[in-house]
């Protein structure tokens, strides 16, 4: 009985409850209304880039590019409005999008049809105001005093590389110009920063002015009042949605910023927005849509009449290439016998993009055709996520991949891990900052522990500076241990690049070729000839610290640093002992002119002594020898026993007193 009873208050307060929420089961979002006040349940997670399809056309132009048109009476704004919304799957490889600066105004149209464009908007405020920076080059930073009227145009901005690591986010002029993004658009206000509905607060109810009376390029006034806007937004998905609200007629009220806002949360949910240059300006280009003779899709105001040719002549502009022309990559399909082609900045993006999940039992081939300009690129390494399964042969084929820029990164280089081999590759200018260790080539060239995937550097060179915390190095950070039969190896390569290690107090192991060489590692016939410096101790010339023994290294480098005194040699800051033998430098030479610093102390050859400085000729700092003898070609051939001429890996003719790849002189 008691049972029966329980039973029925319990069903008595379910049904209490349900009465006392309101539920609309035929949206795809639903809100509870709370019996204890206004509070908001969430909405349920909707996958999809539109959260309420009705009163919208809906265009889907090409896999991953969508156009969402509005042009209805909008009941929360009591006002009609059109707005025409742009969808870019950025993960998909197709499609580039570019910030195309002109230094004589001109129309959308125009420009979006000289470069081919299949979708373009207009783009920020006036140079003066704003900071825009394409293909790593700045055409314009923000020259105005902080007290003047504009000032407050480029409180945000858009930032992206060639193909990804798109981010929106508050930031200075200064700020800009010390970022590693390629690209960079500014504007204001912030619509959205992390889902938060910043906009809202651009706009308030409780001026204390007229905003009629105020001049129009104050913000409140600027944002406070309905106008035609541009805007730029990502979601939570990886889209991309470019963004026109028209105004200034009665079948398109306009809107501001705090409805904008509203509207783009209502529909869109982005994670990130930013409103850029509005009124006149507001116009967007869909390549064989809208008019039929410019493909303008919006109604521009500036010729005062509602249709599209009212177009306002600006100097930049954001616009979506496909890339058919060019494909993922130039050619080939992965395997030995038919390597994927690297011919652009994009296909090498396009490594990123292959489904490594299904390819990780597999090595995947990649030739370059041509020299790669990777400026304008925030390199994110392409294997540097654990458990680095993506295994790769990566063949230079004599070609060099200029400019390459990897900042912020875990073992930021090239590769990040190399799993497999890398060979006849130059990498020029580089410019590395990895969070732990680093090299332009690899963060690792194999993996630390026994029985790990392997890696192998050969016939390659490179030049620029790389920095890390510890374990730095100008071709790799580490050279890992062996795997039963297989090694890791940098061989038959050398670097001009400048290495520092920035840890102050603990590890700073730097070396012009390798930070570190664990046990059985190989190290033989390279050399190095840029400065390396430890902002602690252990600066080597070559190698900073090793547990194998290294065969054929050379010394030319201009300075070795120690800002700590310590450990430090020309050749290696430390050779250790691992299982039971203590490494040594087999057959090592160092150049006359080589520098020691040692915590300010200038170091001498004759100075030299046994600890922490070491004895000259040592392994630590290899033979010393003049440039007379280290210009004449057959030494090293005869001595060092390196393999020179017509070929083989070394040029057997030298340039500026140091040797060449044999691919070098081709």
């Amino acid at each position: 009985m008691y049972y029966l009873l329980y039973r029925n208050i319990l069903l008595c307060m379910v049904f209490f409850l349900i009465a006392c929420t309101k539920v609309d089961f035929g949206s795809s979002d639903y809100y509870t209304d709370d019996p204890f006040g206004d509070y908001e349940l969430p909405k349920p997670i909707n996958n999809n880039t539109l959260k309420d399809v009705s009163g919208w056309e809906i265009d889907t132009l090409a896999e991953g590019l969508v156009h969402y048109n509005y042009s209805n009476f909008f009941q929360a704004q009591n006002a009609n409005q059109i707005v025409n919304v742009v969808e870019l799957d950025l993960n998909n490889p197709e499609y580039q999008l570019e910030i195309k600066y002109v230094s004589s105004l001109d129309s959308l149209s125009n420009v979006a049809s000289m470069y081919d464009a299949v979708v373009g908007i207009n783009g920020t405020y006036e140079i003066d105001a704003s900071f825009i920076k394409s293909q790593g080059v700045v055409h314009s930073s923000v020259t105005l005093p902080e007290d003047h009227l504009r000032y407050w145009k480029h409180e945000g901005a858009m930032m992206f590389d060639v193909h990804s690591n798109l981010t929106i986010d508050y930031g200075t002029n200064e700020s800009y110009l010390s970022s590693p993004m390629g690209n960079i658009l500014s504007g204001s206000p912030i619509l959205f920063k992390d889902r938060e509905q910043v906009g809202k607060a651009f706009v308030g109810d409780n001026y204390d002015v007229d905003l009629n009376t105020l001049d129009g390029e104050d913000y409140r006034k600027h944002q406070g009042i309905r106008h035609p806007r541009t805007a730029v937004a990502v979601n939570e998905n990886g889209k991309l949605l470019l963004i026109t609200v028209d105004g200034r007629r009665s079948e398109a009220a306009g809107m501001n910023a705090k409805e904008m806002t509203e509207f783009l949360e209502h529909y869109f949910e982005p994670k990130d927005a930013l409103n850029i240059d509005g009124g006149g300006s507001s116009t967007m280009y869909i390549k064989d849509k809208g008019d039929p003779v410019n493909n303008i899709v919006n109604f521009p105001t500036d010729n005062g009449k509602y249709d599209h040719y009212g177009q306002r002549r600006v100097r930049s502009f954001l616009l979506i290439r496909k890339l058919s022309s060019e494909g993922t990559f130039a050619g080939g399909d992965g395997t030995k016998e038919s390597p994927y082609l690297l011919a652009t900045a994009r296909h090498m993006q396009n490594m990123h993009t292959l489904d490594w999940g299904k390819l990780k039992e597999q090595t995947v081939y990649f030739e370059l055709t041509s020299d790669i300009n990777m400026t304008g690129v925030n390199w994110s390494p392409l294997n540097n996520v654990d458990p680095y399964e993506r295994n790769i042969h990566f063949d230079g084929k004599g070609h060099i991949i200029k400019n390459l820029s990897s900042k912020g990164h875990s073992y930021a280089s090239l590769f990040g891990v190399l799993i497999g081999k890398c060979i006849n590759l130059g990498l020029e200018n580089a410019a590395i900052e990895s969070t732990n260790g680093g090299g332009i080539i690899a963060g690792y060239v194999g993996l630390k522990g026994p029985n790990k995937p392997t890696g192998i550097v050969e016939n390659c060179f490179t030049d620029g500076t790389v920095s890390g915390r510890d374990a730095v190095g100008g071709i790799a950070g580490n050279i890992g241990k062996p795997n039963g039969d297989d090694y890791s190896a940098v061989i038959n390569s050398y670097s001009t690049a400048d290495v520092t290690a920035t840890n102050e107090t603990g590890s700073s192991r730097a070396g012009g070729i390798a930070g570190i060489v664990w046990e059985k590692g190989i190290l033989k016939n390279c050399y190095a000839s840029g400065k390396v410096t430890s902002k602690n101790t252990g600066a080597g010339g070559v190698i900073g610290w090793t547990d194998s023994s290294v065969e054929g290294l050379v010394s030319f480098n201009s300075e070795v640093i120690n800002e700590k005194s310590g450990n430090i040699g020309r050749i290696a800051a430390n050779m250790a002992s691992a299982g039971g033998q203590i490494a040594q430098g087999v057959n090592c030479w160092a150049s006359s002119t080589v520098k020691l610093n040692n915590g300010g102390t200038v170091v001498l050859e004759k100075d030299m002594t046994i600890g922490a400085i070491t004895v000259a000729n040592s392994p630590y700092d290899g033979e010393t020898k003049q440039s007379s003898f280290l210009g004449e070609v057959n030494n090293y051939q005869q001595v060092l026993g390196w393999e020179m001429g017509e070929g083989k890996p070394w040029s057997s003719t030298l340039v500026n007193g140091m040797p060449q790849l044999s691919w070098e002189n081709k």
